[in-house]
């Protein structure tokens, strides 16, 4: 079950800045969102999903899809053309820095919400 569709994604997270999903690829994203995030423990539930949860699990998602193509490839940081040369970034991050990183969006959005107890038990892989 999709906690969060990709119409909500477009109209309810976004508002009107650009998608980072398509329509095809957002249901695999929300998917992995949700189960870092281990949305079942964290709703105990719940039948609803609030507007703090449903925007977490987009930015988890847009986030987790970032990383990857930043884990891919490195970026083009310079670029020369008479003698050919270029310059990649390194933006890949360890497993434990994108953890961090996850955690702190989910602080954001459940810190102050009833699901934060719940969140803080049951753990965020």
């Amino acid at each position: 079950m999709a906690w969060v569709t990709f119409t909500d994604y477009k109209s309810k997270y976004l508002l009107g800045r650009t998608a980072v999903f398509d329509k095809d690829t957002f249901p695999y994203w929300e998917k992995q969102a949700c189960t870092t995030i281990n949305v079942n423990k964290v709703t105990l539930g719940k039948e609803e999903i609030t507007e703090n949860l449903r925007d977490c699990v987009c930015e988890v998602a847009e986030y987790l899809f970032t990383r990857s193509k930043a884990n891919q490839l490195g970026s083009v940081k310079s670029f020369s053309n008479d003698g050919y040369s270029e310059t990649f970034t390194d933006d890949r991050k360890t497993p434990l820095q994108e953890q961090t990183e996850i955690r702190g969006i989910v602080y954001k959005y459940l810190a102050n919400t009833e699901l934060h107890n719940s969140f803080v038990f049951s753990g965020v892989r």
